[in-house]
């Protein structure tokens, strides 16, 4: 029986999200066989808030990189949503519900403009994310003159600080967005579309996507998560500051990537997404037990960035030379067909 490209696409994935959970098991049990703490309950709550903010930007980029693109500005829309909030609350007297939802609100605006940018302009959107990761910084700098803004209240400390049902706010907040996400992705309409973006814009056209439509609601929601988290931090942290999120951007992108998305579009899944979060936490977090120096962290990280980029390269290869068989057989019996 002959392999079709979609269902060879399929394995190798299969086989990659099983080799990350294998490798990301091996990581944890290993360190906790040799230190003895890491699967112990408060280490495990660390393991998971010390990538939890980064989850949830990655999740908004993992819908950016199907389509094609790329969001390197969720750092700074992180941050901003993390002054913005603080001085609303603070400095302006503005209640905890209204200055979330104007908060909310002015990221999602940032997302709106930076897709509607890209597809006026027709610019890749590294270029204009990049502009917006700059200029936010810069503005970030400028409302806050370099200082941190605190005093918030004890409520407002809750969505950073607090639990339910044991568990920290902004996990059960990623854990909740994952699943929605992911069954969007997986079958509403709209969002199956990325894959047909992503695939080929211009192919996507002519079926009667409607892409600039499309790219405009995925740069706004990637905003929009970058912003929740940003104000779930700012109550973590107890305050907001310019530096906050820095370098956030490659994380996310760092964890769409291992999750088995193709960096160039077309492919990935939140449940792929969410499995390279948990890698990296893993592997921070086993930097930090056994006393390493963290600066490793990001030599391993980068490295398993380029092998999941090799990897996915490897995969479109591979599929495009099956496709290529598939339509030459049918090639050749057509053309049997014709002379018998």
């Amino acid at each position: 029986m002959k392999v079709l490209p979609r269902q060879l696409f399929q394995n190798v994935i299969v086989v990659q999200y099983v080799g990350l959970v294998v490798v990301t098991l091996l990581t944890l049990f290993g360190f906790q066989a040799t230190f003895g703490n890491v699967l112990t309950g408060a280490n495990l709550e660390v393991l998971a808030m010390n990538m939890v903010f980064e989850g949830i930007m990655a999740l908004g980029m993992t819908f950016v990189i199907i389509t094609g693109g790329i969001d390197i500005s969720v750092a700074s829309v992180f941050a901003f949503a993390e002054i913005l909030v603080a001085k609303l609350m603070v400095q302006a007297g503005l209640d905890m519900v209204t200055a979330i939802v104007i908060t909310l609100v002015a990221t999602a605006a940032i997302g709106a403009l930076n897709g509607l940018l890209i597809v006026l302009f027709r610019v890749h959107p590294m270029i204009i994310t990049m502009g917006t990761l700059l200029t936010l910084r810069g503005i970030n700098l400028a409302i806050t003159d370099g200082h941190s803004v605190s005093g918030f209240s004890d409520v407002f400390l809750f969505l950073g600080q607090g639990k339910i049902l044991g568990v920290n706010v902004p996990i059960v907040f990623f854990g909740i967005a994952a699943i929605i996400l992911g069954i969007l992705l997986g079958h509403h309409r709209f969002f199956r579309q990325l894959y047909f973006i992503g695939g080929g814009e211009r192919a996507a056209r002519l079926s009667g996507v409607d892409v600039n439509r499309v790219k405009i609601i995925i740069y706004t929601l990637s905003a929009t998560l970058a912003g929740c988290a940003g104000v779930m931090a700012a109550a973590k942290y107890g305050a907001a500051h310019w530096a906050h999120g820095n370098l956030a951007e490659l994380k996310a992108i760092a964890a769409v990537a291992i999750g088995g998305a193709n960096i160039n579009g077309g492919s990935g899944t939140i449940g792929g997404t969410v499995l390279g979060v948990i890698f990296l936490a893993v592997v921070h977090n086993a930097f930090v037990t056994s006393a390493v120096n963290t600066f490793w962290y990001d030599v391993v990280s980068g490295m398993m960035l380029l092998i999941a980029v090799l990897l996915s390269r490897f995969i479109s290869l591979r599929n495009a030379r099956a496709l290529l068989v598939l339509k030459q057989g049918k090639m050749d019996q057509l053309s049997e067909t014709y002379k018998s």
